[in-house]
């Protein structure tokens, strides 16, 4: 099938495919299907997830709204009571950002979803290097006000930072409140409980919206995987297996990527980890794949820097793919999970000259909006290099 073909079978036959939704699981059953007719044996594995992105931050938010009303009762017991909640709320927010288990993951609704994998052997099993892993999510994601427009995305960036300000600076007047009854801190506390209850609103927004149907973010991802996939099995590398997941709830925060790879740990010791996610341009401009090197949810993450050389030597030889070398600041991708886990990543994403990212969460994230020339060009990038890596003596 063409690579529109699998785009519009995933976000048009199939539709919105929200993490632990039925369409999400159409989706894993749809590429499921396209492997074994490629010859492969594809395996599923479930993923117990989230089942949505905003419902740890909403109630991060709302446990800290919580503490600021328990600050303005009786004292010393209301101030020790709202310290021990917000604490608690602000350290596992942190948690969360960094895709770590914490409390707020054991009190939110839960759900099912499917990874599908498989594994393209390498040519020459007596000369093996470590793998190659390739992720793409099946996943889409709602469509908040957040991301409606460009000035609501540059609001969108600054959220993360000043919720975690606002609800350290409530956590700061909490234990100073169990020493002091002075009413001025109650009065102070109000300031940054108005931004942490700012941003309480715009996540029950955004947990309400819907679903977009995901044309680029990213059943662009998944036809461009796909389309590796078939061709390795006319073309193996010689010296790396090749393993593709197309992993369920990443838009809910890579749960699918992180249940694989803590379940092939030993399997994945020295792999490397290429992510294909958001590649499907913008119908009307012309522009190739973006190979990102770093990445910044709530810290920076570095790309293999070997890796990064070897991407950057493969778009200096083919310069009619357009490929540059970026970082990635809007958000997370699955490289942040494989370099947690200790892999040696690399994400090709499709940002425009501008550094944005196309129909990013907004109902206009549909095929008509794909740039099929952008997603060709993506295919022979990720193609050239995987040839460029499985030459290059890396371990």
């Amino acid at each position: 099938m063409s690579l529109l073909g699998h785009v519009h079978q995933l976000s048009e036959v199939i539709g919105p495919r929200g993490s632990t939704t039925e369409g999400e699981a159409k989706a894993s059953d749809y590429v499921q299907r396209q492997l074994s007719a490629l010859g492969l044996r594809p395996e599923r594995q479930l993923v117990l997830s989230a089942t949505s992105a905003y419902a740890p931050f909403i109630l991060a938010s709302g446990a800290s709204l919580l503490g600021l009303l328990l600050f303005w009762q009786p004292q010393p017991v209301g101030a020790a009571a709202a310290c021990i909640i917000g604490v608690t709320a602000f350290a596992s927010t942190l948690l969360e950002l960094t895709f770590t288990s914490n409390p707020l993951r054991w009190v939110i609704p839960t759900g099912w979803g499917n990874n599908v994998s498989a594994v393209v052997p390498a040519a020459m099993q007596d000369a093996k290097r470590p793998p190659v892993l390739i992720t793409a999510h099946l996943d889409t994601h709602r469509t908040p006000l957040l991301f409606s427009s460009p000035g609501w995305r540059r609001i969108f960036r600054t959220i993360m930072p000043a919720g975690l300000a606002g609800m350290a600076a409530l956590n700061v007047l909490f234990g100073a409140g169990i020493f002091s009854n002075d009413q001025a801190l109650r009065q102070i506390a109000l300031i940054p409980g108005t931004v942490v209850a700012v941003i309480f609103l715009l996540m029950l927004q955004a947990a309400a919206s819907p679903f977009t149907n995901g044309a680029n973010d990213n059943a662009s991802g998944v036809a461009v995987t796909l389309a590796l996939v078939e061709r390795l099995t006319r073309q193996p590398l010689q010296h790396r297996d090749v393993i593709v997941v197309f992993t369920a709830c990443e838009e809910v925060g890579a749960y699918g990527a992180d249940t694989f790879m803590s379940a092939h740990r030993r399997n994945l010791r020295g792999a490397i980890h290429l992510v294909i996610d958001h590649v499907g341009g913008l119908r009307g401009r012309d522009f190739g794949p973006s190979i990102i090197r770093s990445e910044r949810f709530l810290r920076r993450v570095e790309c293999d820097p070997r890796l990064v050389q070897i991407a950057e030597s493969v778009a200096r030889a083919q310069p009619e793919l357009r490929a540059t070398v970026r970082d990635f600041d809007l958000a997370y991708s699955e490289l942040s999970v494989g370099a947690k886990h200790g892999l040696r990543s690399l994400g090709i994403i499709g940002l425009t000259p501008e550094g944005d990212l196309p129909n990013w969460h907004v109902r206009d994230d549909v095929i008509a909006n794909i740039n099929e020339a952008t997603l060709e060009r993506t295919v022979e990038f990720a193609w050239c290099l995987l040839r460029a890596i499985d030459v290059e003596e890396m371990g």
